[in-house]
């Protein structure tokens, strides 16, 4: 596992209703069946606004923040309503 994915992994879990899913080659962290968060090897892809983009090792602070992100424009309305993160 890379350093990228703990703090990831780290995160992700924290938010309501997250799952983690993988197969032989794909790690992905799910809300209600949707990916905000996909890992293939040493690359590590978030949801934002203008489609997938890729995480760099860094800031940790910098990781929560898109990792938060990409959930809050995957989650299914009732999660936002009810607060959210």
């Amino acid at each position: 596992m890379t350093d990228i994915l703990a703090k990831v992994r780290a995160v992700a879990l924290l938010l309501p209703e997250v799952e983690e899913g993988a197969d032989d080659r794909q790690v992905a962290f799910l809300v209600d069946g949707t990916p905000f968060v996909r890992c293939d090897g040493e690359t590590v892809e978030v949801r934002a606004d203008d489609g997938w983009r890729r995480l760099e090792n860094g800031d940790a602070t910098l990781i929560e923040d898109r990792v938060a992100r990409g959930w809050e424009l995957t989650a299914p309305a009732r999660l936002l309503e009810a607060g959210g993160r």
